[in-house]
């Protein structure tokens, strides 16, 4: 896992946050069909080019990286960079941001099928405000052995990369806490 903090500017940060939330969400969305909770979800990039990519109800062949990039928005800022830095030239394939408030539940799951194990890689970020350390929300990353590998608080412009198909999870965050979290990632099965 890396951890990277003041990557991108506060106010590039803000535009971003501000036009992530202007866009519609879904509500009801599992980290993974058993997951006992749920939370709002929005895909920006899952073109359906992977057999694992959910289900033709949720992928949609226009929505790919390249049509991403070409509409200006902060959103495509941002993702130019995050691809210059954690990327290359690997074909991003998948884009999408979790919101989760008091009560949203995660559970533990892999972004990736284990079949990408060695190349898969996925890149979070939060863009938020502010966060305090406890309200929680914190990402836990687990080990073979089901124990916790890694662990990283959430905070403003936060960056956190991890292998693709790596165990993770959202731990629960606090009645006390007033703020939005956002998480918005960029996944890859195949960087080399």
């Amino acid at each position: 896992m890396e951890v990277h903090d003041n990557l991108f500017d506060p106010q590039e940060l803000e535009r971003l946050r501000a036009w992530l939330l202007g866009q519609s969400l879904i509500h009801g969305w599992r980290a993974h069909n058993q997951a006992p909770g749920s939370f709002w979800h929005r895909n920006f990039v899952l073109p359906g080019s992977r057999p694992h990519h959910y289900d033709q109800n949720a992928w949609h062949p226009e929505m790919t990286f390249e049509r991403l990039l070409a509409e200006v928005s902060p959103l495509s800022q941002i993702a130019q960079k995050v691809q210059a830095r954690f990327f290359g030239n690997a074909e991003i394939t998948r884009v999408w941001m979790n919101v989760q408030a008091f009560g949203d539940e995660s559970a533990f799951h892999r972004d990736f099928p284990v079949d990408f194990a060695a190349t898969a890689r996925s890149v979070i970020l939060y863009p938020v405000p502010r966060w305090e350390r406890d309200w929680g929300g914190d990402f836990v990353v687990l080990g073979d052995d089901g124990e916790i590998k890694g662990a990283a608080l959430v905070k403003p412009g936060r960056v956190v990369a991890i292998p693709g198909c790596s165990l993770h999870a959202v731990r629960p965050i606090s009645r006390y806490c007033n703020e939005l979290r956002l998480a918005l990632v960029f996944g890859s099965e195949e960087v080399t």
